[in-house]
């Protein structure tokens, strides 16, 4: 499965889930681009706003980004490639899914039951790629 079709799903999960406040993805410059925001978000729209035109700076990613693009560092010897990552914060939860030529990010709500908001939104993404595997050997 693409990339590209893994992030339509989760584009799809804006619209329909009152969780989930926005998406927009990275590129591998650090760029951002195809945000995506959900209807229902009031004072939260500025907030989100914020995040995608200055990810970089507030989060100050620009070594992150670099990492998970192909630079090699120890722990990436040891562990390999980052593959996700949540960050949590009063107002809002960030979830990182870092993909071949690029890191969607997503913006979650912070009252949210973290581990089910996650869940969806992860097995969601990687929903395609399971498929190859049995669902029972027996």
């Amino acid at each position: 499965m693409s990339s590209d079709t893994s992030y339509d799903k989760i584009k799809h999960l804006v619209e329909i889930e009152d969780d989930i406040f926005a998406v927009f993805t990275i590129n591998s410059t650090g760029e951002s681009y195809g945000l995506t925001v959900a209807k229902n978000i009031d004072f939260e729209k500025s907030l989100v706003e914020k995040i995608y035109t200055n990810f970089n700076t507030i989060f100050n990613q620009d070594d992150k980004i670099t990492d998970i693009f192909g630079n090699i560092n120890s722990s990436s010897d040891i562990l390999g490639r980052l593959k996700w990552k949540v960050t949590e914060y009063e107002k809002i939860r960030i979830l990182q899914i870092a993909d071949k030529n690029k890191i969607v990010v997503v913006l979650i709500k912070s009252n949210t039951t973290l581990d089910e908001t996650v869940d969806n939104i992860l097995g969601y993404y990687y929903e395609e790629e399971e498929e190859d595997i049995p669902k029972s050997l027996f």
